[in-house]
This record gives structure tokens, C-alpha cells and sequence, in this order.
């Protein structure tokens, strides 16, 4: 099975190219109502992403390791994205909408690329592979079961 930090990745490799199918069709985007919808599915796909990272970072700091430099910006990061996010919906003007979503989408990248470079090896690090293992496997059931299966 995959670990859990290889499920990471591969989430992140997804997310970014749903970003960039957005990214493609924002601009013809009219109005703010649609950027709205959209802004919608991108905050959907990252709601639980970031919890299964935060529950990570806590895993970390129970293991000795507590969030500090670089560790301690990513719920920061979170909540940078979240605000961006928020700010779509408070808006009436479709431009400010498109640049606020789009700044989101950049951000969220930005932070994948920090999450890989020092989480992620200091996880792999940390926690033995047969735990990074077990990990992955509650995450894909988590993500894959059906609805009426009890994980």
C-alpha cells in the first residue's frame, strides 16, 4: 500500500492539475456567480486535505518533533489560502473574484511545494514505514470506501 505521504503527493499532483484546468477556464469566467461555484470546489477539495495535514503535523509534535520555522508557517498557510478563499464570497465584482481565486490556487501550490521539501522527508524520517504505511491505507479508505462501509 502507499504511504501516507505518497497519497499526499499524488492529492497534491491532482490538485494541481484540477488548477490548472481552472486556471483555463477562469478568464472566460462572467460572472462572479460562476467564479463563486468554482471557488466552491476548490475549497471542497482542500477542506479535508488540510485537516489529514494538520492531524499530521500534531502526529509530528507527538513524536517529539514540535512545529518550529519553516513547520510552524503551514497552518498559517492553511489559513492564508481559507482567507483568500473566504474573500471570494464577500465580493460582488467578478475581476476581484477571478484574482482573489486565482492567488488562492498559488498559494495552495507555493504550500504543496513546502510540504514536500521539509514535512514530508522529516515525516519519513520521524515515523517507521510500516506506520507511514498504515497511515496510507486509513487515508485511501478514508477517501475510497463506500458510503456504508464503517472505517
Amino acid at each position: 500500500m502507499i504511504s501516507i505521504t505518497g497519497a499526499l503527493v499524488a492529492e497534491h499532483r491532482m490538485f494541481c492539475e484540477v488548477f490548472d484546468q481552472i486556471g483555463t477556464s477562469l478568464p472566460a469566467a462572467e460572472s462572479v456567480v460562476e467564479i463563486k461555484r468554482v471557488t466552491r470546489l476548490v475549497e471542497g477539495l482542500l477542506l479535508n486535505h488540510a485537516k489529514t495535514e494538520d492531524d499530521l503535523m500534531s502526529l509530528l509534535a507527538h513524536h517529539g518533533r514540535p512545529a518550529k520555522g519553516s513547520y510552524s508557517r503551514l497552518p498559517k498557510e492553511h489559513q492564508e489560502v481559507d482567507a483568500r478563499l473566504r474573500r471570494v464570497y464577500l465580493t460582488d465584482k467578478a475581476d476581484l473574484a477571478r484574482s482573489l481565486l486565482t492567488a488562492a490556487m498559488a498559494a495552495s501550490r507555493r504550500h504543496f511545494d513546502r510540504e514536500e521539501r521539509l514535512v514530508f522527508p522529516m515525516l519519513e524520517k520521524v515515523l517507521d514505514p510500516e506506520m507511514l504505511s498504515k497511515l496510507g491505507t486509513m487515508w485511501f479508505l478514508r477517501k475510497h470506501a463506500p458510503a456504508n462501509w464503517a472505517v
